[in-house]
């Protein structure tokens, strides 16, 4: 291999490694979150997770599953941070934190389900509706704000909202029920 072919090569694999943890960041989080209670924790043993997934990405194999590579990474980086939290009122033993990491990894496959349901129900809703919405939640702006982006009275902001809410939650619902059969 030459060496321009060899620095190609480099920067392929650079960009897909970037692009594998910026797409599965938030499942990854979730994982580790699910078995380190504190937040600030979990954020310090991302960022080690992610050093690690660093070092070692020359070894994942891109026909294997990015996340469970990833997670379990995760799953030794929190296990030797166990010594250090083994300090607080709460310690649990190996086989409860392997059942709390099963159920953790079943928890992130759930939730990028739902996520992804809703973001098809959100482009369902009449323009009006969806950008109350964002408005709403996206920009994290409180109804007040909403309503006079939307043009709508504070009291048709909050009516509209609970009317897509359950529009929202009846399509999830819906959606996933027949993932579920399929």
């Amino acid at each position: 291999m030459s060496e321009t072919d060899s620095a190609h090569s480099e920067a392929e694999d650079r960009k897909r490694l970037v692009t594998l943890v910026t797409q599965h960041q938030r499942r990854i989080f979730a994982y580790i979150h699910a078995l380190v209670p504190d937040p600030h924790d979990a954020e310090d043993l991302l960022q080690e997770t992610n050093l690690v997934i660093c070092e070692k990405f020359h070894e994942f194999r891109p026909e294997t599953d990015f996340v469970a590579w990833a997670c379990q990474i995760a799953w030794w980086r929190v296990r030797r941070a166990r010594q250090k939290f083994a300090r607080s009122k709460v310690v649990f033993d190996d086989a409860v934190l392997q059942a709390v990491s099963s159920t953790a990894a079943t928890m992130v496959r759930d939730l990028d389900a739902r996520h992804e349901a809703l973001a098809d129900c959100l482009q369902r809703l009449p323009l009006r509706d969806r950008q109350l919405v964002l408005t709403r939640y996206e920009r994290g702006a409180n109804v007040t704000e909403a309503a006079r982006d939307s043009g709508r009275s504070l009291e048709a902001a909050y009516k509209a909202l609970a009317r897509i809410r359950k529009a929202l939650f009846d399509c999830v619902t819906d959606r996933l029920t027949r993932q579920g059969e399929a």
